[in-house]
């Protein structure tokens, strides 16, 4: 008989349950905000790395940086990417030294989030060769 007449604590029961269904479907919802953060990263790396193996087919790629083409390398990176897109490329040897003195690039950065593609390309020519290649691309918001 007394808990009929006591009703205030099972509402504020039910209150409580209902802002815990509230705070719980809110949480749900999180996770697929960041899950297209992660699509616009992948977009962006799988364009970096389809740019360089292409560059790299047939050896052209280790040919421009065999001889210090940088003008040349920077069209091609620049014909290949949505105008859009901005880039920095940055050669390496075996050693991690950086090659190209000019840099391979389309401007400053457009955004604070940078995708960064490395690339193993190894020389065609009779003179064995390593180079490590960094693409960084950006796209502005």
């Amino acid at each position: 008989m007394r808990l009929i007449r006591n009703s205030k604590g099972q509402m504020r029961i039910l209150e409580a349950f209902f802002a815990s269904i509230l705070i719980l479907s809110s949480l749900a919802l999180v996770p697929s905000q960041l899950t297209v953060e992660k699509s616009h990263f992948n977009t962006l790396y799988s364009v970096g790395t389809q740019v360089l193996v292409t560059l790299d087919s047939n050896g052209n790629l280790s040919k421009l940086i065999e001889n210090e083409n940088w003008t040349f390398l920077r069209k091609c990176v620049q014909s290949m990417l949505p105008v859009s897109v901005w880039f920095n490329l940055t050669v390496f040897n075996k050693s991690m030294m950086c090659l190209n003195d000019v840099p391979v690039s389309n401007g400053s950065p457009v955004s604070d989030e940078i995708v960064a593609v490395e690339y193993v390309c190894a020389s065609s020519s009779g003179n064995y060769a390593v180079y490590i290649i960094r693409l960084q691309l950006a796209t502005a918001k």
